[in-house]
């Protein structure tokens, strides 16, 4: 007779949900500081705070005097 080769292992849904988890985790955090390093060249430290400046969401009159004081 041949022996039945399945095993019960309690538990092992858990460790499934746990390691999507991880992963999921883990990329939020990948994304975060792609996003970060990708953005620093945007971000303008004032004395009123921390602002992105992100040149295609600007509005044209404030890229104007920006431009203008740049060349200042």
């Amino acid at each position: 007779m041949a022996k039945d080769r399945r095993i019960y292992r309690p538990g092992m849904r858990w460790k499934t949900v746990l390691l999507v988890i991880v992963i999921v985790i883990a990329l939020l955090v990948t994304i975060a500081l792609s996003l970060f390093f990708g953005f620093r060249k945007y971000i303008v430290y004032t004395s009123d705070g921390v602002r992105l400046e992100v040149p295609w969401l600007m509005d044209e009159e404030i890229t104007e005097t920006t431009e203008t004081y740049k060349n200042s």
